[in-house]
């Protein structure tokens, strides 16, 4: 496994890649959950989400042959965004598999840095299989967006910059598809400061992680989420061997709370989080951590929400949502 002077090389080799997201309190979040709230805005990164982390940390370290073969991955958006931009950055070619269904606003974040765009199926497991067959056909570099550990290396420096701002939380709170965020969080934060307890949060229509942890080996669910980021039937052997050993406790959300914490984050925080990147929030507001008065940091993943998708759930918003949690 992954040590933590891999993290600390991580966080050297993409410093000079990344916007600042430092700690916001919020005091209105805090009332809600009972707990001293800070939330972490990697949305606010480039390409709008953490990705940049793993994608630049893990196409840095390949050699100078398997760069020039050019790179092939599989994202919902996110990822795909972080690995184009990263691999313009350091003049490598990429390619980045997509699903059918994929907001035309991320197919045009990935096309904007340069990658060219295949979309195949709809859930990551298709993804990720096209991806390896294009990488075969192709001679291109495989890029797993949850597996690699120079990619879960870079998305465990949240865990360092979390405690270095706040040495003394209590909780990080993050959400988990494939696992590569939690993977990297829960590791360094464990290695770090054991006292730290991680929670990953996942959508009650795409479990993956909590059943196979559950059964003590990947296993396939069915998925079902407005999640579009956290559509994984199936986690990779790495993650999930990450996550079994380091996260702490999981907590499913319903779809209504991922949409309500959508609004709360654009209304209370001022924040633009998409579902996949506000599930956490969802979390700690359903009770995801126990007890009160505890400092717990939230990791909100990505902003590169389907402005359409939002204008509809402010729309259900203002008919139906509980008007007391939404403050509307």
């Amino acid at each position: 496994m992954l040590q933590l002077e891999d993290f600390q090389s991580a966080r050297d080799v993409i410093a000079p890649v990344l916007e600042p997201t430092d700690l916001q309190f919020s005091a209105s979040l805090s009332e809600m959950c009972g707990h001293r709230l800070w939330l972490k805005p990697e949305n606010l990164q480039k390409t709008g989400a953490f990705k940049i982390r793993g994608a630049y940390c893990c196409l840095s370290q390949l050699s100078e042959q398997d760069a020039k073969q050019g790179v092939v991955t599989a994202s919902s958006g996110n990822h795909g965004a972080a690995l184009a931009h990263a691999a313009a950055l350091l003049n490598i070619e990429s390619l980045v598999v997509m699903p059918e269904d994929a907001p035309e606003s991320k197919i045009s974040a990935v096309l904007g840095y340069g990658g060219e765009v295949r979309l195949h199926g709809r859930y990551a497991d298709e993804r990720k299989a096209r991806a390896r067959e294009i990488a075969r056909q192709e001679d291109m570099m495989y890029i797993d967006s949850t597996g690699d550990e120079g990619v879960i290396a870079g998305h465990g420096t949240i865990a360092l910059d979390i405690l270095r701002e706040k040495p003394d939380v209590d909780f990080i709170v993050g959400p988990v598809g494939g696992g590569g965020l939690m993977a990297g969080v829960s590791r360094a934060a464990g290695l770090i400061c054991p006292e730290v307890r991680t929670v990953a949060v996942e959508p009650e229509g795409s479990s993956c992680m909590y059943a196979s942890v559950q059964a003590g080996h990947p296993v396939e669910v069915q998925v079902d989420t407005v999640a579009d980021g956290l559509r994984t039937m199936k986690p990779g052997g790495v993650p999930f061997e990450y996550i079994d050993a380091c996260v702490d406790a999981f907590h499913q959300v319903s779809e209504a709370l991922i949409i309500d914490a959508v609004l709360l984050l654009l209304q209370r925080a001022k924040l633009l989080v998409e579902p996949s990147g506000a599930v956490s929030l969802a979390g700690v507001l359903d009770g995801a951590v126990p007890g009160e008065g505890r400092d717990v940091a939230v990791v909100l993943t990505g902003g590169n929400a389907d402005l359409s998708q939002v204008a509809d759930y402010i729309g259900r918003g203002l008919q139906c949502f509980n008007s007391d949690m939404i403050g509307l």
